[in-house]
């Protein structure tokens, strides 16, 4: 433990560790050796270290985050000691490092639905709600109600309603920017008729998950591109991409899984550039197939020249 920035953490003192390894803290278990990384364990060390730090990238599970091989030099937080959960049926608040499986289980307890989705998918609160994740049909926008969220600009917390959070299809008015950082979120569930119809469902999407998606066990950033619509029409990202027959092309230690073509696993110590190379490759072939031009839905961050070239031009193909 230390205590940081002279007097303005006079009395704050908050776990930080130099030169830290975060393969544990992404889904794809690449190493990636950060220069400084925080443990904050209330809002209060939260939003100082936003408040202090430069570019700060925050972390969760690190479920849809590449995550450089060649290290981060941004100042990096870590939101897992944030896990309170405040529940006042038919109502639960959790903090940003919730994990939002543990969500779905003590919805299920409460015999309340609307969580089953989350029961599959490996993130937290924080990420969830900035990405509006979602699976089978059901999005975190579902059953949101709102949001504490620290303002970096104005160096306030601020409450956002479900307006305020601007919900689309994987994606919020606070993906992908540096202003506003999720510290806690709440929602509404609607209560069940049985602990059975919840189990059902949860179950329902974990055989879906297992028979359609590689496990965590082969460690991945679940969907590499985001579906897309055409002339009115849904189209999705793993059928084109399965089309070009791109199951189990690797690229390095990386490759397209052999159960779903929007997947890329790392099967052989890939590295960060081993994934964008192929994250390219699939997104080339599907251009060159169809003329479509699929988008990201994981996000790269890294400083290496070649890497932010290649991510360039998948971003702005």
């Amino acid at each position: 433990m230390v205590t940081v920035w002279g007097n303005i953490m006079k009395n704050a003192e908050i776990e930080h560790k130099t030169e830290y390894n975060l393969m544990p803290y992404n889904t794809l278990r690449i190493s990636s050796i950060a220069d400084d990384v925080y443990f904050p364990k209330t809002h209060e060390e939260f939003s100082l270290l936003l408040a202090n730090l430069d570019l700060p990238l925050v972390i969760g599970k690190g479920s849809n985050l590449l995550l450089s091989s060649f290290g981060i030099k941004r100042p990096v937080i870590i939101t897992k000691n944030l896990n309170k959960i405040n529940v006042k049926p038919p109502f639960i608040e959790a903090d940003a490092g919730v994990s939002v499986s543990k969500l779905s289980n003590m919805a299920l307890e409460l015999k309340l639905t609307g969580f089953e989705f989350l029961s599959s998918i490996p993130a937290t609160i924080g990420g969830a709600v900035s990405m509006n994740a979602g699976a089978n049909g059901q999005e975190i926008s579902d059953c949101f109600v709102s949001a504490l969220v620290y303002d970096s600009d104005e160096d306030k917390i601020k409450t956002f309603t479900k307006e305020d959070m601007g919900f689309l299809y994987r994606s919020t008015k606070l993906k992908n920017q540096e202003r506003y950082f999720v510290l806690s979120a709440k929602f509404e569930l609607k209560n069940a008729d049985s602990y059975d119809c919840i189990q059902e469902l949860m179950n329902k999407n974990m055989e879906k998950r297992k028979a359609s998606q590689p496990s965590l066990n082969e460690p991945n950033l679940g969907c590499v591109f985001k579906n897309v619509i055409k002339d009115g029409e849904k189209l999705s990202a793993g059928m084109l991409l399965d089309k070009c027959n791109l199951k189990s092309f690797p690229v390095g230690g990386a490759m397209v899984s052999h159960k779903h073509a929007n997947f890329i696993i790392n099967f052989n110590n890939a590295t960060s550039t081993d994934y964008l190379c192929l994250m390219q490759e699939m997104q080339n072939r599907v251009k060159k197939q169809f003329e479509i031009t699929l988008m990201p839905e994981v996000i790269y961050v890294g400083d290496d020249k070649k890497e932010n070239q290649i991510w360039k031009q998948i971003t702005q193909s």
